[in-house]
């Protein structure tokens, strides 16, 4: 099972190479067994009780028309499996569901969404992902350690796929708010690297408003799966999708907290911003202020030069008078700043 699992989920990275479609068959203890004449795929289907996985990565027009042929989906449905959308969404199309989900992850600092198509019906699953997909490897283990008394359907597949998915966004929703508080510190202790670190917190703002669109649709899904419109499964199976519902819910609650954080550095830096602005203003002002009684003393001196010239006798005079009014006007200044408490 684990290699079969493991070829499953992996992206063959070769330049013009492909990974095809690959299908496995459950039986009813939810054992596995691979199936590679997709052609079977509705013998299968008609045949003994089972479930099929099929996997479909960077599906061609010979993938469609299999699906098309052995599933028989609705058109709708499919044509949305083949195009990108910008939200999450389920729809309803009579015996079967259709789901879309982002799946997210952080590599090397940079967020990652990659869109997952899910059809659902009572005894199938079909998978479509781009070729550079949301790795499916977690699946695999979550699958074997579903609990015992739980049905091996393809309702349990959905919930192992959705948890998996919803698991990847707390990791990443848990860097995002250890990158905001490493972001804050930089900030508030190294004052030289304030704009780069100014633009990385932009940065992020953009990310987690990314990655909030990816996450919040989820809740929207999951509602008709908890109360049970989707009479594909059977009732023991919802709980587990409230518990999905619930992590998805911590992960908004991790998100609103990291955005708050990030607004808050930003109101931190702007406060810090007009708080030197602000004390240079008050240097500035205080300088001009302390020249504005020597520039009346220097005037007042070069207007009455001569009557000065005529009265003023000796140096002591000159210093007295020239010197002394001026050293008496900024300490009259500076006790006045003192007394306001301005410097």
């Amino acid at each position: 099972m684990s290699e079969l699992l493991r070829a499953l989920s992996t992206v063959d990275e070769r330049p013009n190479t492909r990974v095809g479609p690959r299908c496995i068959v459950y039986d009813s203890a939810g054992r596995p067994a691979p199936l590679t004449k997709l052609e079977e795929i509705s013998d299968v289907l008609s045949g003994a009780e089972a479930f099929v996985w099929l996997d479909v990565i960077d599906p061609q027009p010979a993938d469609v028309a299999l699906i098309n042929e052995e599933f028989g989906l609705h058109p709708l449905a499919i044509e949305d499996a083949l195009r990108e959308h910008d939200r999450p969404k389920i729809d309803s199309y009579g015996d079967s569901w259709f789901v879309i989900v982002h799946a997210a992850a952080r590599q090397a600092d940079t967020l990652r969404i990659s869109e997952l198509a899910i059809f659902i019906g009572a005894r199938f699953v079909v998978t479509v992902r781009e070729a550079q997909a949301y790795p499916l490897d977690d699946v695999e283990r979550r699958w074997e350690n579903l609990p015992p008394g739980l049905r091996r359907d393809s309702g349990a597949m959905l919930y192992t796929l959705l948890d998996t998915v919803v698991d990847g966004y707390t990791a990443v929703a848990e860097a995002f708010e250890k990158r905001v508080e490493t972001l804050e510190a930089a900030l508030l202790g190294d004052p030289d690297r304030t704009n780069e670190v100014l633009l990385q917190i932009y940065a992020m703002r953009k990310e987690l408003s990314r990655f909030r669109r990816a996450v919040a649709p989820v809740h929207e899904i999951l509602v008709p799966l908890m109360r049970g419109d989707l009479q594909l499964f059977g009732a023991d199976e919802l709980p587990y999708y409230r518990d999905v519902y619930d992590h998805v819910t911590l992960v908004m609650d991790q998100l609103d907290s990291a955005r708050e954080l990030v607004n808050n550095a930003r109101d931190t830096h702007i406060s810090m911003v007009s708080h030197r602005q602000n004390e240079v203003t008050k240097q500035l002002t205080i300088v001009a202020t302390i020249f504005m009684p020597l520039t009346f003393i220097t005037g007042f001196f070069g207007q009455n030069f001569g009557w000065l010239v005529s009265h003023i006798e000796s140096s002591k005079s000159f210093i007295g008078w020239g010197i002394g009014c001026e050293i008496v006007g900024v300490v009259a200044l500076l006790g006045y700043f003192r007394y306001k408490r301005w410097n």
